[in-house]
C-alpha cells in the first residue's frame, strides 16, 4: 500500500487489531468513506468488535478523514460527536436483552 510509505500512515488505529490509519486515507480516496462513523462501523468494523478501541481510535480516524476531506474545525467536532452517540448505542441498557 503505497499510502503507508509516502505519508507516514503506518501505524495501528488501535492496539491488538490489523487496522492501519493507511485504511482511512485509502477509504476516504477510493471507496466513498465520507464520516467517521463509516469507517469505525462499515469499513473496519472495529465498532463491532470492540467500543473501546473504536473510542481510542476515533480522533485519528477523525484527523486522517478531515485531512483527507478538507473539514473545519467543526465539521471534526460534528464528527467527533457523531461518533460518540453512535459508539454509546452499542453499550446501552437500553439494547440489551433480558433473559429470563
Amino acid at each position: 500500500m503505497y499510502v503507508v510509505q509516502d505519508e507516514n500512515l503506518g501505524k495501528r488505529l488501535a492496539h491488538g487489531y490489523p487496522y492501519l490509519e493507511a485504511e482511512v486515507a485509502y477509504c476516504a480516496r477510493n471507496e466513498y468513506c465520507e464520516t467517521a462513523v463509516d469507517f469505525i462501523a462499515r469499513r473496519s468494523r472495529l465498532a463491532f468488535l470492540d467500543t473501546d478501541a473504536a473510542s481510542k481510535a476515533m480522533p485519528r480516524v477523525i484527523e486522517i478523514l478531515g485531512a483527507e476531506h478538507s473539514w473545519d474545525r467543526n465539521r471534526k467536532k460534528l464528527e467527533l460527536e457523531k461518533t460518540k452517540a453512535f459508539l454509546k448505542t452499542f453499550k446501552s441498557s437500553q439494547n440489551a436483552v433480558v433473559t429470563r
